[in-house]
């Protein structure tokens, strides 16, 4: 017999975006997580083990990455956030718990705003809080590290603690998968959304994640600033990815946040 944490995948097929691919396992609280650029559902392999023992754990793969169709045009932070509704309606899912890494914490942001009676709680991890014209300071780094697909294992260790032959494959699959279109889009569409904006219309719970290492922390006091009332923790020894630098803090940390029994 298959166990409750046992990873199935499956597909929905949406009106408006097309098909849209989804790693599940647990059974609970719905419990949602949304994946950073360039990668897919499986980046969430490590935690999920741990998260499904408390929670309905259903990671996605973003329009336009992993095993979801293609986009054929530009997204917006909202048209991602919209995506997400679709799959959760198709899913009968009426409301869930809501976490996404890096452009996941954009969507999060987006959709806790857009569809506070779908949110029960909000948990965006590692979110970028810059303008459009700050972001437009470094975009030739956004362009050089998006718009080559393929990865070095020095490159990769430059943002991830620990890197063995394994995650050097997947990182590399997810982003090729994904290709430099697709993954420079959502960097215009992160630049383009106004993540403080909205974080101030969130009023459901809501707790606002960083690595000490990662290269979000330096603006949290403009997130932070914006959701006073949002609880904010710090994981000391991760960077912009917490579920592969430090998995069982972090499960831990939305585990009590959500919950989870």
């Amino acid at each position: 017999m298959e166990s409750n944490t046992a990873t199935r995948d499956g597909f929905v097929k949406t009106k408006l975006h097309g098909r849209i691919h989804y790693r599940e396992s647990g059974k609970g609280s719905v419990l949602m997580l949304m994946h950073t650029n360039g990668a897919s559902a499986y980046q969430f392999e490590a935690v999920t083990p741990l998260l499904s023992k408390h929670f309905r754990v259903i990671a996605w793969d973003m329009p336009g990455h992993g095993d979801s169709d293609r986009i054929q045009r530009h997204y917006s932070m909202e048209d991602h956030a919209k995506a997400l509704g679709a799959l959760m309606t198709a899913l009968n899912i009426k409301a869930a718990h809501i976490s996404g890494a890096s452009v996941g914490g954009s969507v999060t942001l987006a959709f806790a705003s857009l569809f506070p009676l779908r949110t029960l709680s909000a948990v965006p991890v590692e979110t970028p809080c810059r303008s459009f014209d700050e972001w437009g300071t470094r975009w030739g780094h956004t362009e050089a590290n998006f718009g080559l697909p393929m990865q070095t294992v020095a490159q990769i260790k430059e943002r991830v603690a620990v890197v063995d032959a394994a995650l050097e494959t997947r990182w590399n699959i997810d982003r090729c998968k994904a290709g430099a279109w697709a993954m420079v889009d959502v960097m215009w569409g992160i630049r383009e959304f106004n993540a403080q904006a909205a974080a101030k219309q969130i009023k459901k719970p809501m707790m606002i994640v960083y690595g000490k290492r990662g290269p979000t922390i330096a603006d949290q006091d403009k997130l932070t600033g914006a959701a006073p009332k949002a609880k904010l923790a710090v994981l000391e020894n991760s960077g912009h990815f917490p579920m592969l630098d430090e998995p069982s803090a972090f499960s831990s940390l939305l585990i009590r946040f959500c919950g989870g029994k």
